[in-house]
């Protein structure tokens, strides 16, 4: 607006110094001014003012177009074109404009391929890895991926956002990752542990967040690992946190592991069917499970369909 205001300015003055210079040159050759001279002087200002604001539109709007064009290239929205037909100089500018915006779009999606390329290799590494554990352990095999499947279901019903939803899944994946320190004869010992046993099977959550600490892109899914085992009424483990102090994420993995301990062949148990499986899991809410994502829990359970066929069948 500042440029038209200035360029209307500098045409005005331009295409009206000649009607002043010759009114000028009137008043002096008759001594005077009559009505048909003023006439002619108001209308040539005016000639002058539309001519001038004219002149000042063309050169400022193309301007203008190119600058809202690089407004929406800075919001991101590569690929825009602006639409500039003037055959000058900015007609240049919003060509070249043009070409820039196409490449940058070009640029972003090829960008964006390699980084999903990029977290699909990550994937695949962290499964190798939890696949690693679970063959240590033939009771467990599988119940990393179930896991991690179960978490990500219970964050859409809680309806966290997808960055969330990455991180229970390479938290579930990987939140028992520090039992890789663990001897194969405690992990599918079928008596009860004894308490120095029991001391290194609960020191896996910090063992295995330090394990990963250091990876920058499954710096989300370290609370989780680190705290799935914590309760809510404060009675977990590593660091006896209670209540909302304990990660969301960690709640979240925290449900999907119960659930999938409760319908899986353990050395010290055999797998319980969906209907007492959700018997024993509503005994844990308010005590080591969050109350809203139990409730999640069984909602996603009721949509896989399990818990209705058990209450059929029952």
């Amino acid at each position: 607006m500042r440029v038209w205001r200035t360029l209307l300015a500098v045409v005005l003055v331009a295409s009206a110094a000649p009607t002043v210079l010759l009114g000028v040159l009137v008043v002096r050759d008759r001594g005077g001014v009559d009505a048909p001279v003023i006439a002619a002087a108001l209308a040539s200002a005016a000639l002058a003012a539309g001519l001038s604001a004219i002149a000042a539109r063309r050169i400022t709007r193309p301007i203008a177009e190119c600058v809202r064009g690089a407004l929406e290239i800075a919001r991101g929205r590569f690929g825009h074109q602006v639409r500039v037909f003037a055959r000058n100089e900015i007609g240049d500018l919003a060509y070249t404009f043009n070409h820039m915006s196409r490449q940058l779009e070009s640029y972003d999606a090829e960008n964006h391929r390699l980084i999903a390329a990029l977290e699909r290799g990550y994937l695949e590494t962290i499964r190798s890895l939890a696949s690693a554990i679970d063959a240590k352990d033939p009771y467990t095999r599988g119940h990393a991926d179930r896991v991690a499947a179960l978490a990500v279901e219970i964050g859409r019903e809680l309806g966290l956002p997808a960055e969330a939803l990455s991180a229970l899944e390479y938290a579930g994946i990987l939140h028992d990752v520090g039992k890789i320190g663990i001897p194969d004869a405690i992990l599918a010992k079928k008596t009860p542990l004894s308490s120095d046993e029991m001391a290194l099977v609960r020191g896996h959550p910090r063992i295995g967040a330090e394990i990963v600490g250091g990876v920058a892109f499954l710096a989300a899914a370290v609370p989780a690992i680190r705290s799935h085992h914590e309760r809510w009424d404060g009675a977990g483990y590593p660091d006896q946190l209670a209540g909302e102090a304990i990660p969301l994420v960690a709640r979240i993995v925290s449900a999907a592991d119960v659930w999938d301990a409760c319908t899986s062949d353990r050395p010290y148990q055999k797998a319980l069917g969906p209907a007492d499986a959700a018997a024993v899991v509503g005994t844990l809410r308010g005590t080591q499970l969050d109350p809203s994502v139990h409730d999640a829990l069984l909602a996603v359970l009721e949509r896989r369909g399990l818990l209705r066929a058990a209450t059929t069948a029952a």
